[in-house]
């Protein structure tokens, strides 16, 4: 009776194990949804916003310092 009473402990042992396995990709998936999602999301709508705006301030950086004559003063030293 003893061998089949480790037998039926090591079923239950194995069922919980599956079964938290499972939850557990489960979370890993959400998780790697939820990254791919915010990546995607940044990529495709975020970054070309910050590229434009960097480029247009290259740009006027660009145009404003040959425009301009005067040297810029040294930093005053207190």
């Amino acid at each position: 009776m003893s061998n089949r009473n480790t037998d039926f402990e090591n079923v239950l042992k194995w069922i919980v194990i599956v079964i938290l396995a499972i939850f557990a990709l489960k979370i890993v998936a959400t998780v790697l949804g939820i990254a791919w999602f915010l990546g995607g999301f940044l990529i495709t709508k975020v970054l070309p916003l910050v590229v434009l705006v960097w480029l247009v301030m290259k740009a006027v950086q660009y145009f404003r310092g040959n425009g301009s004559t005067s040297p810029t003063p040294p930093p005053s030293s207190f």
